[in-house]
């Protein structure tokens, strides 16, 4: 063992581990270890997120999961006008000497990343669904949208969305500015 703790998200591939996790956090009986909620409010939408851990006392999975100390529930509550929506997201982690407040911030730091560059990379570079079989193809096309990305990003506009577009109309003043 490398002596790291881990924060791992538990996803519909692990049923019996989000089955379970979801089990403990709906059984009033067993208290949340520690709690932390924030509100966050964006273009018309407010966000209410509460994350609860729960200590793991299963020998079972802590003999699969190796180090395994607590789960993490997140509730995402999001109010945009009349609608209302909640997601559930499951977690386990290694760790116990962590605060309710830093595991929440670095969950969701991660989650920016996966909103704003992954998303980048399957909506406007449709990686998801291309048909590359080739490796080596497949990393020099996921290296050449990279570069894009960040050349749109740093030298046409900080909007992903609106650089392809200017980039788009205006390609060979893009291309001439570059050049000199």
């Amino acid at each position: 063992m490398s002596g790291n703790d881990y924060v791992l998200q538990v996803k519909g591939n692990q049923k019996g581990l989000e089955q379970t996790i979801a089990a403990i956090a709906a059984d009033d009986a067993l208290p949340a270890a520690a709690t932390y909620s924030v509100k966050e409010s964006s273009r018309g939408k407010t966000s209410n997120w509460q994350l609860s851990t729960y200590d793991c006392k299963d020998a079972q999975l802590q003999a699969k999961w190796p180090g395994l100390k607590r789960f993490i529930v997140i509730l995402k509550t999001v109010f945009f006008g009349e609608k209302i929506t909640q997601e559930k997201h499951y977690y386990i982690t290694s760790t116990t000497n962590v605060s309710a407040e830093a595991l929440a911030r670095g969950i969701r730091g991660h989650w920016g990343i996966e909103n704003n560059l992954h998303r980048t990379r399957d909506v406007h570079f449709k990686q998801d669904t291309n048909k590359i079989k080739n490796p080596l193809a497949g990393a020099n096309i996921c290296l050449f949208n990279t570069l894009a990305i960040n050349f749109l990003l740093q030298y046409v506009h900080k909007s992903i969305d609106f650089a392809q577009m200017i980039f788009a109309q205006n390609f060979k003043t893009k291309l001439d500015e570059l050049r000199t």
